[in-house]
């Protein structure tokens, strides 16, 4: 029987004087993946941050409970040792995460030695696997190599080996197929899914591709202006959306049929959530004159399905 390993209750988060994200709730059983989709500058980035106990981001209130741990409430350097002891992390530019002037190699046996995972006789071996994964078969090459000369793609396909080899129980992937070609998406997408079926590792990812959501997610969460406005197993939200927002993805996805998807006109707000009122309202086919007042909630419109609004089922504002 899974196990709950991770809980994030009503977490307000952000860089300044106001949250980026706020009232965030959702919790994962060992194994499961949940996809975060939702346009830039949603918050999406800024919760994987929080979760890891990035130095830059300020926790205003809720909480994060690690195998029921409250780990918010530890201090901030303990937090974040914690975290990382527990949780790895696959950024959208993987250059960020590795000194460009340094080889893979010694950055590699630097991160396995500070996890305790480092072992002289296996490293290559083990490295060598890693790298065929995510289709780097010249490996000797590649680990050889400083980050600076390799291609934005095979720079993400190295930091996904690494997030590999550190095995551990949590796996954030902030975009991890945007920078790759195709067939590699898919290599790589299967990967996941293997890390999660052969190691129970969980899984948040974050993904503006909501095939890639739809293939991978147990459940996908739909953000918007920092804000959860819909929760559910991801069968449900693709084939069921009920937030207009979730609707609006959808229908802007070009099909097979040859017809142009249909945009969603307006730009999200770049100021983070509000305190009252819907911050989709102004771009909302659906909007009312009390969308400007009312209250942020989610609520249940299905088993295991919650979304903030819905215009079908009984009962939802």
């Amino acid at each position: 029987m899974s196990r709950e390993i991770l809980s994030v209750s009503r977490l307000s988060v952000g860089y300044g004087e106001r949250p980026a994200a706020a009232d965030v709730s959702f919790s994962l059983q060992q194994g499961e993946i949940l996809c975060l989709v939702g346009e830039s500058g949603c918050g999406k980035s800024t919760l994987l941050k929080a979760l890891l106990a990035a130095p830059e981001i300020r926790l205003f209130s809720g909480s994060i409970t690690l195998e029921g741990r409250v780990i918010s409430e530890l201090p901030v350097r303990e937090r974040r040792r914690l975290c990382c002891d527990r949780m790895g992390i696959v950024f959208q530019n993987p250059e960020a995460a590795f000194n460009p002037i340094r080889s893979y190699r010694k950055q590699f046996v630097e991160a396995l030695k500070s996890h305790g995972k480092y072992g002289p006789k296996s490293f290559d071996g083990q490295v060598e696997q890693a790298f065929a994964k995510v289709e780097l078969n010249d490996w000797k090459r590649v680990i050889s190599e400083c980050p600076f000369a390799l291609s934005g793609g095979m720079n993400q396909r190295v930091a996904l080996a690494l997030a590999m080899l550190l095995g551990q129980e949590i796996l954030l992937c902030d975009e991890p197929t945007s920078a790759l070609d195709a067939t590699i998406q898919l290599q790589v997408a299967h990967e996941l899914k293997h890390l999660r079926d052969k190691n129970g590792v969980t899984q948040i990812i974050v993904t503006h591709n909501l095939a890639l959501a739809g293939f991978l997610a147990d459940r996908i969460g739909v953000m918007y202006a920092g804000r959860l406005v819909e929760l559910g197993r991801a069968s449900d939200v693709l084939r069921y959306p009920c937030h207009p927002y979730t609707k609006s993805l959808i229908t802007a996805v070009p099909g097979l049929d040859g017809e142009m998807p249909y945009g969603l006109p307006g730009s999200p707000p770049m100021t983070g959530p509000s305190e009252t009122g819907c911050e989709f309202r102004d771009r909302c086919p659906l909007a009312q004159e009390g969308c400007a007042c009312r209250t942020y909630a989610m609520r249940q419109v299905g088993e295991d399905h919650c979304a903030s609004c819905c215009d079908e089922k009984e009962g939802a504002v």
